[in-house]
């Protein structure tokens, strides 16, 4: 029981410290069932061959790395010895199992096809009605032990088809302390399975605020002033023409992406064609591209990185559109500086042109 205790409580520890790591897929419930084949591995006498499995589970992925599943599985056994007498046997199995997704807490800032999950988990139960049937002199002899303690460690690799369905290949083993006495020493319980799991509950994907264009400063004109009644003027030296100083043009344009992502959504295309209309109207102008991370998610390596990326894909979009290399500039921030209050609206490139 302290054992037990003690994996509970570090299990709640582990989920807290990475807590941090949530995505848009996380946290949610699921539901699933599996198929397969168990084993049992006797430390004497009987050694069952491999025997049909089934299990139901429900469970909850707090964060994209931890989550908790309850399970119920179940196998019979059927098994000839050489003297011609035969073992019965069916099993039923509640185990609390904690799941640990390492694709994802090595990966944390990404969409993972596959995740591999470790599995570590205490059976509360474990029922073992039996029947010894000897042939030759047709008696039968029931087993006493009911309930027995167990220790399950294992590992499945899951497929994420969509954000709601997945298919999974699980393996593992209980380790089983069994009350019985004589030839049937239980030790060792392998098995394998493939199922299929619902995902729902999802956590709701915050919608993205309609993006901040500012308006184009246009030069002013100067004032021309009424005509006056002709004068003959008198002859006077010219002056000198003063030289006609252009305003500044500007342009600003704030492109979006999706977290951990550097590719350009097709919502935002149209700001790549507002900025080469600009910079085709203004072709001695020169580009300013910014790229940012939000502070929330990952760490500043991380961030640092895929706030280059944004930027370089926005350069290559604007290249591939007929601009000038040499008028661009990128630039990364990573999370240093957030210019958004809003934390999602920080996945961001800053397009800043200006010129005369």
């Amino acid at each position: 029981m302290k054992i037990r205790i003690l994996l509970s409580a570090l299990a709640i520890m582990f989920a807290m410290n990475v807590s941090a790591q949530e995505t848009k897929d996380y946290p949610h419930a699921f539901v699933g069932v599996q198929g397969g084949v168990m084993r049992a591995f006797n430390g004497e006498g009987i050694d069952r061959k491999w025997n049909p499995m089934a299990a139901i589970s429900l469970g909850y992925n707090f964060t994209n790395v931890f989550g908790l599943r309850l399970q119920a599985n179940g196998s019979t056994w059927n098994a000839k010895l050489d003297d011609g007498s035969e073992y019965k046997s069916k099993a039923a199995n509640i185990d609390l199992d904690m799941m640990f997704n390492l694709s994802n807490l090595f990966f944390p800032n990404q969409r993972n096809f596959v995740n591999v999950i470790a599995i570590a988990g205490a059976p509360f139960n474990l029922a073992i009605p039996h029947a010894w049937v000897d042939n030759y002199t047709y008696a039968n002899c029931e087993g006493t032990d009911r309930w027995n303690k167990a220790w399950k460690a294992g590992g499945m690799i899951d497929f994420n088809i969509s954000k709601n369905w997945g298919i999974n290949l699980e393996a593992g083993a209980n380790y089983i302390t069994q009350k019985t006495s004589g030839y049937d020493y239980n030790k060792w319980w392998p098995y394998a399975m493939a199922g299929v799991t619902f995902k729902f509950g999802h956590k709701k994907v915050k919608s993205e605020p309609a993006p901040v264009i500012e308006p184009v400063e246009e030069p002013k004109q100067p004032e021309v002033a009424p005509a006056k009644p002709y004068v003959e003027p008198k002859p006077e030296p010219k002056p000198e023409p003063k030289p006609v100083v252009k305003q500044p043009v500007k342009i600003t344009e704030n492109i979006f992406f999706d977290l951990g992502k550097a590719e350009i959504k097709p919502e935002q295309a149209s700001k790549i064609d507002d900025i080469v209309k600009w910079a085709n109207q203004n072709p001695n102008a020169s580009i300013l591209l910014t790229g940012y991370a939000d502070k929330e998610t990952g760490n500043a390596n991380v961030n640092m990185k895929i706030a280059k990326q944004r930027a370089d894909a926005v350069k290559a979009a604007l290249i591939a559109k007929g601009i000038d290399a040499s008028r661009l500039t990128t630039d990364a921030k990573g999370d240093t500086e957030q210019p958004f209050s809003n934390n999602d609206d920080n996945r961001a490139v800053i397009a800043l042109g200006e010129g005369k």
